[in-house]
């Protein structure tokens, strides 16, 4: 049976990893949570990345097989967390799931982004998730998986709760001259047990496989989920982020468009 630990498992991804994850019963999911409801479940661990030696602690308990990494939190910190999971790994055959962002791309933003692709990133943000992936390739090699994804939605995700408050205040920003993919927290959960299951290494560029509009897919999820719409406000934001995949070992059911993405997200808001 092989022991998963994820952390950061109240949140977006990590909570529908969880989910999906527990139905298997051949795996033994622990979970690490903040400040949430789930702290009550046996299966969770309070966890949090201002108190990064506490991982130690952590894996000890866990003895975790695979760890996912789904964390927030103060750059540092978090960097510091990931050099002790990869301290816990690196001398055994474990291996990391490593969450990362579309932003390492940001710093080149004239076209869509491969798996192949060298990161460029002109912002904090990317810089860091750069570093960290470099660190944990460095320790762990190909058993450090690399997830990048691009905008993420899910049913209770900050971007669904902030397109619900525009629509409800009748006032909503979004991005204008600006192309993008998406990415809901199923396709994540469904990549990531896929990975497991077929014991895959290396990177990963997980979302939908069509570059569009941000302000043309905003519009289309507005009217699909039957939101009032509502007077939108342009933040001038030209260019491209989208990460793309070119791996040919991909199967086709995990594979959305945004179309596929919309409807996913009606069917659960």
């Amino acid at each position: 049976m092989k022991r998963i630990l994820i952390l950061g498992a109240s949140g977006t991804v990590g909570s529908a990893a969880l989910k999906l994850l527990s139905q298997e019963k051949d795996l033994e999911i622990l979970g690490t949570y903040f400040s949430t409801l789930q702290k009550e479940a046996s299966s969770m661990i309070h966890f949090s990345v201002e108190f990064p030696n506490d991982i130690y602690s952590i894996l000890e308990q866990a003895r975790p097989d695979i760890v996912i990494s789904c964390l927030r939190g103060d750059f540092d910190k978090q960097l510091a967390v990931h050099r002790g999971i990869a301290d816990y790994l690196a001398p055994g055959d474990g291996k990391i799931i490593y969450v990362s962002t579309a932003n390492v791309f940001d710093g080149s933003c004239e076209k869509p982004h491969y798996e192949t692709d060298t990161p460029i990133s002109a912002s904090a943000y990317g810089q860091f998730k750069i570093e960290c992936e470099n660190l944990l390739r460095d320790r762990m090699g190909d058993r450090a998986i690399v997830l990048r994804i691009p905008f993420v939605w899910g049913k209770n995700s900050p971007r669904i709760q902030t397109v619900k408050a525009g629509c409800g205040s009748g006032r909503l920003e979004i991005y204008t001259d600006f192309y993008s993919n998406h990415v809901s927290d199923l396709q994540i959960a469904e990549m990531i047990h896929w990975i497991i299951r077929e014991d895959k290494n290396g990177i990963f560029h997980v979302g939908t496989s069509d570059v569009i509009n941000y302000q043309q897919f905003m519009e289309r999820l507005i009217t699909a989920t039957g939101m009032k719409k509502p007077e939108l406000t342009f933040l001038k934001e030209p260019g491209i982020m989208a990460v793309l995949s070119n791996r040919d070992d991909i199967p086709e059911q995990l594979k959305w468009n945004s179309g596929r993405l919309i409807q996913y997200l009606a069917a659960v808001l």
